[in-house]
């Protein structure tokens, strides 16, 4: 834990430091567009300092750094089995989309035939109260109600409006 404590320490002095010299540098020298690019490079190459630190390191102790190789091979694959979970799920959801929009359509089509099962009804009131009238009142010459006496519907017919 102390080697740890140590590293992070160090990269975290290393960093306060770049950024630290990078702000002194620029606000005491910087007066063009093209100093600020120099400015830039230079502290890019105090940044780097922080691989020569690993491998100086690495090159002191191996067993200082090496299970962040095993780290790392650890990370790729949790990565790539969160990339896999990732797709299996937003197939779910495109899935899942699918049958939102087929039971969308699923429900018009209850409305809709909720709706003809209406007007059919009232058409078979209107069938049943002509007849009854018709039966009633003795309309035998009504050619409407010969029809829907016979149940036979002519061509010529006129239909019955809801």
């Amino acid at each position: 834990r102390i080697r740890y404590f140590f590293g992070g320490m160090c990269l975290c002095w290393f960093t306060l430091f770049a950024l630290y010299v990078s702000t002194v540098y620029n606000k005491a020298i910087a007066t063009s567009n093209t100093e600020i690019i120099v400015n830039s490079v230079i502290v890019l190459f105090i940044m780097d300092l922080d691989e020569w630190i690993f491998s100086a390191l690495e090159a002191i102790n191996d067993d200082w750094t090496s299970h962040t190789s095993a780290l790392e091979d650890e990370m790729k694959d949790k990565i790539a089995s969160q990339q896999e979970e990732l797709r299996n799920l937003r197939e779910i959801v495109d899935r899942m989309q699918e049958s939102q929009a087929q039971m969308d359509q699923i429900a018009s089509q209850q409305e809709e035939l909720r709706k003809l099962c209406e007007i059919v009804e009232k058409m078979q009131e209107l069938h049943a109260s002509a007849h009854s009238e018709n039966v009633v009142f003795g309309c035998e010459g009504d050619i409407n109600a010969q029809q829907l006496e016979t149940e036979h519907v002519d061509d010529n017919a006129v239909p019955y409006e809801v």
